[in-house]
Parts: structure tokens; sequence; C-alpha cells
């Protein structure tokens, strides 16, 4: 009886380690570029930009700006950041493994954030003034339901590589949803939050020609004439619930 009540006590005492270290395991370690450099910059001759992999190399971007792009987040989705992140400006040079996606040099980014700026934030929801995007009527001349989802096909179907963008005024798309056209073109235009309550399922292709200043020029409609003109859509200004990133915590980094 007494050698039972030993091995059930010895059966007992590993079962509550095993648990203690099986609840105590340490958590994941973010991702981290396996080394970086972070030096003010005063010179844009040959900054405003740069990429993102094999090696990630920035000049001349300001420390708003590498939260926006490490977060990604829209312009307006950032408060609470104090003045000078907005004009002071960081050359940024990160090795990253060869293998490292899109999404995982992000997360070493905003890694570098938090070590080297010791940048600290929370998320919020909050009602913005914004805009919803809906139907206006029939389709406009420059949208149409597409043949093709270019979502899902365009390493494989030439045509969906005739899309082109530039902030002159100027969207091709080809097999994509709405949502592409308000993520690419509208929220960058308007500077606010918009949602999608066109109801429109499917891939579209979309043309649109607009004047990249908010009041019409001679030589192109205002943004919001053009949706409602070319494409059949049209912008309404409503409250939106919009995610905030909020900067509780933010310091210059030390150069290296």
């Amino acid at each position: 009886m007494k050698r039972l009540a030993v091995l059930f006590s010895v059966a007992l005492l590993v079962a509550i380690c095993f648990h203690g270290t099986h609840a105590q395991a340490p958590q994941q370690q973010p991702l981290a570029f396996e080394v970086a450099s972070i030096k003010e910059s005063t010179d844009i001759r040959d900054g405003g930009g740069g990429r993102l992999r094999p090696i990630f190399a920035m000049n001349h971007v300001s420390a708003r700006n590498y939260v926006t792009l490490a977060f990604q987040l829209e312009a307006y989705q950032l408060v609470g950041a104090p003045a000078w992140m907005a004009t002071t400006y960081y050359d940024v040079q990160a090795r990253t493994a060869a293998s490292a996606t899109r999404d995982q040099t992000f997360e070493m980014l905003q890694t570098l954030l938090r070590e080297r700026f010791q940048l600290r934030f929370h998320r919020e929801s909050r009602q913005l003034d914004g805009f919803a995007l809906v139907r206006a009527g029939e389709f406009g001349p420059n949208l149409r339901r597409s043949s093709v989802d270019c979502e899902k096909v365009f390493a494989t179907t030439p045509r969906c590589k005739e899309g082109a963008f530039n902030t002159n005024g100027m969207y091709k798309a080809v097999g994509v949803p709405i949502f592409s056209l308000v993520q690419v073109v509208v929220i960058n235009q308007v500077q606010g939050p918009v949602v999608d309550e066109t109801r429109l399922d499917g891939p579209f292709d979309i043309e649109l020609r607009w004047s990249p200043d908010l009041a019409k020029t001679d030589d192109a409609p205002s943004i919001f004439t053009a949706v409602q003109e070319q494409l059949g859509l049209k912008l309404e200004r409503t409250r939106v619930p919009t995610e905030m990133f909020v900067i509780d915590h933010v310091e210059k980094p030390t150069p290296d």
C-alpha cells in the first residue's frame, strides 16, 4: 500500500511539473531584422522611398511614415504622434532572411520601431467623418463586369497585367473587386475612411480618370464627379467606424 502511495505521488508530481512547464512555455519571439542601421537624414536628393526586399532600404522617410508602413495604416488612422515624427526623417538599412515575405518584413519593421524608437501604442475604435461608396444607378461606361478574376489567375493571365495606377489621376484595373478601387484610389483621394456599400460582388474591369486635386480642373473632373459619371457610383458623406492606432510613447532613436 505504501509503495502504491509513493508511485501515485511521483506520478502526480510528474504530471504537475509537466503541466507547469507546458503552461509557462515561452511565447514565440517577434521577427526582427538580422542587422539594422538607423541614421537621421537631412538630404532628400537620393531619398523619399526605397525597397522592402531582399534588403530593406529606405531613404529620407519620416518617422511617422515608418509607422504607417510597418502597421499598414492610412494616414488618418494614426493619432497621438508628436510633431517631430512628421518632420524628422531617417535612413534605415536592414538585412532580412532571404526567404522573408512582405508581411514578415513589415513585422520586422514593427519590432525595430518598438526597440529603437521605444514605440508603445494601443488600438481603439472611433467614429470618423468619411464616405460611403454606393450605386448611383446603372453602371457607368468605365465599369464593366470582368471575364477574369485576377486575384486568382494573375500570374497566368497576361490581360491581368494591363492594370495601371498613378497619383496624377489615372487608374485602370482588370478583374478586381470594387474594394480594390476603394483601397487604391478613393481612400487616398478623399483622405478619410470609406466604406463599400455598393453590394457589388465579383471581379470588374475599371477605368477612372480624375483631377488629383479635390476640385475640378480644366483637364479632369474631381474624384467625386469622376466616380459618378464614369462608374455609376457615388460618394455620400457618412460616419464610419474606424480602427485607430494611438501612440502612447515614442522617442527619437539613437543613431548607429
